[in-house]
């Protein structure tokens, strides 16, 4: 690190405010192992005194300022010579600080953006695996030189919504850290030029291309989508009349929703949706590194901005034009990647009709938006994989083919063919392409990307496997087209197109699958054309592409895909459930997007009917309207007999007729329900094998608990065939010795709705508050402080009208000062690696209710023949059980009374005073239940299965006995 003497940097509050001591500092990427940029004017700048005097040394070099008013100060060194020799920057000042910064390199330096694709290390990926290890052996054999590159980045800090300039700055030597595909890139530089390569890392994971993109940037946009950017920027400035404007109505539209008792709106105007908003990243990991002397950028990006298509275009040029003005460099070099095709890395028939979606269309923006001068796109269509492609090596070998030739001089290709234009000839289509002078042939990367670095390999005959060209006749059909390679042009026909009116090549992503390149072996970017002008979804008739053979699901496009994950149907209801005989069974789901409380205009009914699987079977059916109040539906069906033979289940939600969302579920029979709620982890049972008249509903989600209450899934996604969604499948375990035991006392069939907290190395034994609706808190003296904190969250309560108050005191509070010091200081506040700002209900600690809003909330108000609830350690482990009685008599009230069932028989366990001294019993619980001793826990330890196995069994034999005498 860098050495300061005579006084230390400190930060010190005075009056709130951090301020910056009178001390030497210089700025973040000034520390030792820095690399600095070789034949250009190298800034120098940090901070000092007001008006204090700065000296600095390199390299024979004495350079002498007067800081400002401000402390900071700024040299500028003349252009240096290339040097492996580690040197030492010397910086002192007239108050006697003085810093020396060791190991320092001059060469080339780069900086590299993007999100986690451009984070990922050399040691996870092919540039670790292949590229460095060669390197190893070459270097050791004496045949190489070792490469010197160097990483260096912001340590500290992540994302705050206005620019810093104070950090902490560390570069690294160690290639395994660096970045994968920056390191292939500087690795290839390093070849050819033979000089310390430097890269300037800033990436993150999860952010969008808006989160690197500086203020300035959006400024100047002319597009009504930046222009829209640029508003929430100002929005979130308190120095701008944008900022008055939109903040004096959102603490209108707060006091109002007050004065009328029902929920506010913490959706707030600005770039504020989370810390990863527009500019956020930039402002804490890049500006504080601005203006770092570099020759120029790399970019990597994507994942984030999947969804939003076209409009990339616009925030490309947003984002680089504000780099440029940033560094003060309108020349300033930026290269970039088109988006590789996300997919499975062992396949090798990858997706290849044609598309107009949004990453096809969010391809396509970057690939238009190479008009931005002194830039240049590194297709990466040929590569395939997860969301962290393990192919990183050629990549960054094609973006450095775009510095070696623009920057060094080196007679390298770039680019890989282009769309030109086409022509028609009778039956057939012929293409032209761009950078194709030296002809096309047919690739592919598949065969290497395991053990290789997925170079391209010519495949004979290629073109014979080339199935990614398709042609449009005149009534927008698409058709699978021959192609035939002609030098720099492709033939394309199909014998079901008589008159070609477009083409189609890899629009929808190309993978591993044999694809055209040029001679340099550098893929051909996709294209869809129709008469000549771009496909885009906005300026085509259809709303999809229309291809033979193809029958297009309803549910794939337009608003039914808009609304696909709509809970139409919640937990309990699926294919294989168990509904309770003889009593009235109450179904449920969302009517409205539970998210946005969407709804498309237009009159809204839901349709639900149960009917008889046999042939002569009746059939009970509801219809229920939607009106402009209603989130969810409801519709209670008579009494049922108990019967294995099979149902249907159908529910569906129409606008104006047409069919939104529909869910059909099947082989549902009718028998005895009971609901298991288990806090304790570990609970091996040995049932035996599976009895197909037995079926349990689990938690297949990963989270067990939740602050807000989860009301149609276990899952944090709501999509019926979401893999951790909750499925009736036969049951195992403790549920399927109950349901086996039940089953062999009735004669019918059973259901157990079985939720259980998580085990393993996630293992928790929450406590019984853990267990109960918010609401219910109140019943638990012992329990007043958490409810009072979870109502300050549930709107219509005093404590939520006292945390709205509060909300916008602390609004008010952030732009009146806090924002103002960051932007005085330059400098993060708080310590906080993100930055903070006021968030309704911060004030909630606790963790009541948490297990109930997963494992119980989406369940209400089902039909249970009884209820059971197994208590764990964390039950009684804060209060040795003094509180047990008051409290579970809470829970089994508030189940009672959420659950839709006549008094459902309610049986717990009951710690003994072996497990908890001052352990209580229930004083009161409505309605029929029953207490069951437990002398002791079950346990982790695999050994005890036998013995976890004796006592669950015991449980099991007295709720069978109890409930069913």
């Amino acid at each position: 690190m860098t050495t300061v003497t005579a006084r230390a940097l400190v930060m010190v509050v005075a009056c709130g405010v951090a301020v910056q001591a009178q001390a030497l500092e210089l700025g973040p990427p000034f520390v030792d192992g820095a690399v600095l940029q070789r034949e250009m004017a190298v800034p120098v700048w940090g901070w000092t005194a007001p008006d204090g005097m700065v000296t600095v040394e390199f390299a024979g070099q004495t350079k002498t300022t007067k800081a400002g008013r401000d402390g900071k100060w700024m040299v500028s060194l003349d252009p240096l010579v290339a040097s492996f020799d580690a040197a030492e920057l010397k910086v002192t000042d007239d108050k006697g600080g003085d810093a020396t910064v060791r190991d320092v390199l001059v060469g080339e330096v780069w900086l590299a953006s993007g999100q986690s694709n451009m984070q990922w290390p050399v040691a996870k990926c092919d540039v670790g695996r292949v590229l460095l290890k060669g390197i190893h052996e070459r270097v050791a054999a004496g045949t190489e030189k070792q490469p010197v590159i160097r990483e260096g980045q912001v340590t500290n800090r992540y994302a705050v919504l206005h620019p810093i300039e104070h950090a902490t700055y560390e570069w690294r030597t160690e290639p395994g850290e660096v970045s994968g595909i920056a390191y292939a890139f500087a690795y290839s530089l390093f070849q050819s030029l033979n000089v310390p390569i430097g890269i300037l890392n800033c990436s993150f994971s999860q952010t969008s291309i808006q989160a690197w993109t500086p203020r300035v940037g959006f400024r100047d946009g002319t597009s009504d989508y930046t222009k829209g950017l640029y508003r929430k920027i100002l929005e979130s400035d308190p120095a701008t009349p944008e900022h008055k404007t939109a903040w004096d109505a959102f603490y209108r539209g707060i006091n109002e929703a007050i004065a009328r008792n029902v929920a506010i709106s913490t959706k707030t105007p600005g770039n504020l949706s989370d810390n990863r908003d527009a500019s956020w990243l930039f402002n804490a990991r890049m500006n504080p590194v601005a203006p770092y002397a570099m020759r120029g950028c790399i970019w990597n990006q994507g994942y984030a901005n999947m969804g939003e298509g076209i409009v990339y275009y616009d925030n490309l040029h947003a984002m680089i034009r504000g780099w440029r003005l940033v560094w003060d460099r309108p020349d300033l070099p930026v290269y970039f990647h088109q988006f590789y095709t996300p997919g499975n890395a062992e396949r090798d028939d990858w997706i290849d009709k044609p598309s107009f979606g949004s990453t096809s269309e969010m391809r396509l923006g970057t690939w238009l938006a190479r008009d931005i001068p002194h830039t240049g796109m590194a297709s990466q269509i040929d590569i395939g994989g997860a969301i962290h492609y393990s192919n990183k090596a050629l990549p960054g070998m094609r973006l450095a083919l775009h510095a070696l030739r623009n920057h060094y001089g080196k007679q390298v290709v770039t680019d890989g063919p282009m769309y030109k234009s086409y022509t028609v000839e009778g039956d057939k289509l012929i293409v032209e392409f761009d950078h194709a002078g030296d002809g096309l042939v047919v690739a592919e990367t598949l065969s290497n990307m395991k053990d290789g670095l997925a170079m391209p390999k010519v495949v004979p005959d290629g073109a014979e496997k080339l199935d990614i060209f398709f042609i449009a006749d005149e009534n927008r059909i698409w058709y699978p087209a021959k192609a035939v390679i002609d030098g720099s042009r492709v033939m394309l026909s199909s014998p079901k197109v008589k008159s070609p009116r477009g083409v189609s090549y890899g629009s929808a992503g190309i993978g591993f699958q044999p694809n055209l390149y040029n001679k340099a072996l550098l893929p051909t970017t996709p294209f869809i054309v129709y008469d000549h002008n771009l496909v885009t979804s906005k300026d085509w008739p259809d709303d999809h592409l229309k291809v033979d053979g193809e029958v297009v699901d309803p549910s794939t496009t337009g608003v039914r895909y808009e609304y696909r994950k709509l809970p139409i149907l919640s937990t309990q209801f699926g294919d294989g459930a168990v509904l309770q005989a003889g009593q009235p069974i109450v179904i449920w789901g969302a009517c409205r997007d539970p998210w946005t409380g969407k709804l498309p205009d237009g009159e809204a009914v839901v349709h639900v009917s149960l009917k008889d699987g046999r042939e002569d079977g009746g059939e009970m059916s509801w219809e229920i309207p939607v009106d402009a109040d209603m989130t969810e539906w409801k519709a209670e069906f008579p009494a049922i007999e108990a019967s294995a033979e099979p149902k249907t289940l159908t529910a569906s939600l129409t606008i104006d007729g047409e069919v939104l969302v529909e869910r059909t579920c099947k082989d549902i029979v009718v028998g005895d329900v009971w609901y298991v709620g288990a806090s304790m982890p570990d609970m091996t049972v040995d049932a035996g094998a599976p009895d197909t008249n037995v079926r349990m509903l689990t938690r297949k989600a990963k989270r067990d608990s939740n602050p807000r209450p989860s009301r149609f899934s276990v899952s944090v996604s709501t999509a019926a065939d979401n893999r951790f969604g909750s499925v009736w499948e036969p049951a195992t375990g403790f549920a399927g010795a109950l349901g086996k035991r039940i089953a062999a006392k009735t004669g019918k069939p059973v259901g157990i709705v079985f939720m259980q907290v998580a085990g393993g190395k996630d293992a928790v034994n929450p406590p019984l508050a853990g267990w109960i609706k918010a609401e219910d808190l109140e019943t638990a003296p012992s329990l007043a402080s958490d409810y009072d904190q979870l109502m300050s969250i549930v709107p219509g309560t005093p404590q939520y009208a006292a945390e709205a108050k509060r909300y916008v005191i602390m609004w008010k509070r952030y732009w009146g000062h806090d924002v103002p010091a960051i932007i005085r200081t330059k400098a993060v506040l708080d310590h906080k690696p993100w930055g903070s700002y006021p968030k309704f209900g911060s004030e909630v600690k606790t963790t009541a209710s948490e297990n109930y809003n997963v494992m119980v909330e989406s369940l209400t108000p089902g039909s249970f023949k009884g209820i059971v609830f197994l208590a764990g350690p964390g039950t009684v482990q804060a209060d040795e059980g003094k509180f047990f009685g008051e409290q579970l008599s809470a829970l089994a009230a508030s189940w009672k009374k959420r659950f839709g069932c006549e008094d459902p028989f309610f049986i717990y366990t009951l710690p003994s005073s072996d497990l908890a001294p001052k352990i209580t019993a229930p004083a009161s619980i409505p309605g029929k239940s029953k207490a069951i001793d437990m002398t002791q826990w079950p346990k982790a330890d695999k050994k005890a299965a036998k013995e976890n196995t004796d006592i669950l069994l015991g449980f099991i034999d007295a709720i069978v006995t109890e409930a069913y005498r």
